[in-house]
């Protein structure tokens, strides 16, 4: 009988002691991919916070990148290659789901930026990005090439994000990263 007390009051104990069994546990914090990210206090950081995140299929850094009133501008000549007016009202929602597309179709992104020229005033920026874009799905590898001209401005916080963004093709062996976005909204 002492027995079987003994090893009631020591399962109990372990038992109560172990677990907080009436209060709920912290919540799991959601998967993200993480990528590097620097305040974006100047416009060359906000290129490579957009390239970073881009990489690392970060959506939240991503979108961090861009301006409230944000808009994309696809190269008119790749109108022979996608629906008519796809590229019209391109905002930032747009970009957004567009880029989770991207993100969720393709398991490895590389993305190049060489021959950068800027043109840079205290609160504008313009970045001459010529780019080659890698992307690998499962069953399928994708190589954009293009020039991207990205307009940025700096907030009221004196914060850099991009406002504009142009895209054009510089090789016509190549589509640009304007039709792989256009194929993917």
């Amino acid at each position: 009988m002492v027995f079987k007390i003994a090893v009631y009051v020591a399962l109990s104990t372990f038992l109560f002691s172990s677990c907080d069994w009436f209060n709920p546990r912290e919540a799991e914090k959601p998967w993200e991919q993480e990528s590097e990210w620097q305040e974006p206090v100047n416009p060359s950081t906000v290129i490579l916070n957009l390239v970073n995140a881009f990489e690392n299929r970060n959506i939240v850094n991503y979108v961090s990148c861009l301006s409230a009133t944000f808009v994309f501008y696809g190269d008119p000549a790749d109108s022979q290659y996608v629906e008519p007016g796809i590229f019209n009202d391109w905002n930032m929602q747009v970009e957004k789901e567009v880029a989770v597309v991207i993100f969720n179709t393709f398991t490895n992104i590389e993305l190049y930026f060489v021959d950068s020229l800027k043109d840079s005033t205290g609160t504008a920026a313009t970045f001459y990005e010529t780019y080659t874009l890698n992307l690998q799905s499962i069953d399928s590898t994708i190589i954009a090439k293009g020039l991207g001209v990205f307009q940025l401005t700096v907030d009221s916080t004196n914060l850099w994000s991009i406002v504009e963004w142009k895209d054009f093709r510089t090789d016509s062996s190549f589509i640009d990263w304007g039709i792989v976005k256009a194929k993917s909204r």
